[in-house]
């Protein structure tokens, strides 16, 4: 039996786990329904995303159901009265949950299964979209017709791949391939294997045609995404990049995983074959190492795509002001628990700097530059001299030598997130204990991963 058939009967949904989601996706649509025939408003309900693609993995329990309400509605008639009709059917489902995207939906549970029930326009053809989820039926359409029943598992096992080299999921907190990137990858290439073939030799920006288009269409679309690195036209929407979240050190993560994975196949890949270290074994990995865990807790609670932006745009601020200030930070990684505990760990060459800084200045003979060296250090430094080659010199003491007190008292220079700016985080070095309350807060996955650095599935490569 090969790896992939392995895998495959590990992910593959069973028939129990079919009638499970069926049943839960028809006591909601069946309430929808009701609520809607209450109301007097045509409108169809249907299921979305990869249950109804029939793409998911064994063990999911979310899925997308949609209200798609008449193309005669206003936007704004849709996101008010549409919106309300779902909140209502949530009311009567159970307990539910607000969330937001370009405009609110709901989350809903009937027992282990979660929903969202999303408002969209009922459309004749992609060309009339009006907001961004409208694209979902047509996506679905078109799977349906591409994907075979043997294409479908091969969607799964690439979907799973993605996961175990944590690559999966286009939200910013990972920045990777969504499950409809996956799809089109298979449709485009038709196997696993075949999609590893071909990005084990990307080099980015890299273009995958989706449509068989010219070098004119290449060049607009480019234009359009000037940004991204890996270009996949949508059928349903062919100026739309479907991959335009993709991060760099994701793609480049699934080039390096896909060249391992066919030289040296294993489960590690798929993310079935890992043992996470022991706290003590994580302690010994410390030892004289700089590592420090900035801890915020925001005083509202957040969409999960609006605290990873955030709390990632304090890490790259933080990253650049430890630069700033002479330290060489050698990795960086935020955290969140997605309700309002947030955190970064950097790491660090050294978490001290010498007492003294050296500055090289300019010839004497460029008088202006020469003076204003002089005034500017003379003052304040030890002192200022001319060396061999006539080029002015001078040591000052540091205003800080401790990565720890300058974090500490000049946070407000680097949480300039919006939801950040006005929060003190909790400067700490990781040792023992901090170990020990990351663990109780359910991050060990993210630490452990931080002190390893290597991630499980790069040992196979060279095996």
């Amino acid at each position: 039996m090969s790896i992939e058939e392995k895998v495959l009967e590990l992910i593959k949904p069973s028939r129990e786990e079919y009638e499970h989601l069926y049943k839960a996706y028809e006591l909601i649509a069946s309430t929808i329904r009701s609520i809607l025939r209450e109301h007097g408003v045509e409108a169809e309900v249907t299921l979305q995303g990869s249950i109804a693609h029939d793409t998911w993995l064994s063990g999911d329990r979310d899925m997308d159901v949609f209200v798609l309400y008449p193309e005669s509605w206003s936007t704004s008639e849709l996101r008010s009265r549409g919106f309300n009709l779902i909140v209502k059917a949530a009311e009567r489902i159970g307990g539910y949950e607000l969330r937001y995207a370009e405009h609110p939906y709901v989350r809903v549970r009937v027992g282990d299964v979660e929903a969202d029930i999303v408002p969209a326009f009922k459309l004749a053809n992609p060309s009339s979209i009006r907001t961004t989820v409208d694209r979902t039926p047509f996506h679905t359409r078109f799977l349906l017709e591409k994907l075979t029943p043997e294409m479908k598992d091969q969607v799964r096992l690439l979907k799973k791949f993605m996961k175990g080299i944590k690559v999966y999921g286009a939200e910013v907190k990972t920045r990777g391939f969504s499950g409809y990137v996956a799809e089109l990858l298979i449709v485009k290439y038709g196997s696993l294997r075949r999609v590893l073939e071909e990005a084990s030799s990307w080099k980015p920006p890299v273009r995958v045609d989706t449509l068989g288009v010219d070098k004119e269409f290449w060049r607009r679309f480019e234009e359009k995404y000037p940004d991204s690195v890996l270009y996949m036209p949508d059928p349903v929407d062919p100026m739309r990049n479907v991959a335009a979240n993709v991060s760099m050190r994701a793609l480049a993560t699934f080039i390096l995983a896909s060249r391992c994975y066919l030289s040296h196949p294993s489960l590690a890949f798929y993310g079935l074959e890992y043992s996470y270290l022991s706290t003590e074994k994580l302690e010994e990995k410390l030892r004289n190492r700089c590592i420090i865990l900035l801890e915020y807790t925001l005083t509202e609670k957040l969409p999960p795509d609006v605290i990873w932006g955030e709390v990632n745009r304090v890490r790259d601020t933080l990253v650049k002001f430890l630069a700033n200030m002479d330290f060489h930070v050698v990795d960086s990684s935020s955290w969140s628990d997605e309700d309002r505990y947030c955190a970064i760990l950097v790491e660090l060459e050294d978490c001290t700097l010498p007492l003294f800084k050296h500055y090289a200045g300019p010839p004497v003979v460029f008088s202006e530059r020469a003076q204003n060296f002089i005034a500017k250090h003379l003052r304040r430094g030890v002192g200022v001299w001319i060396d061999e080659r006539g080029l002015l010199n001078a040591v000052t003491p540091r205003r800080y030598v401790d990565a720890i007190q300058l974090l500490a008292e000049r946070a407000s220079e680097y949480s300039v997130a919006p939801h950040f700016k006005d929060l003190k985080p909790a400067v700490r070095i990781l040792d023992s204990q901090v170990l020990n309350e990351l663990s109780r807060r359910g991050a060990l996955q993210w630490v452990s991963e931080f002190i390893m650095k290597t991630p499980f599935w790069m040992e196979m490569c060279i095996s």
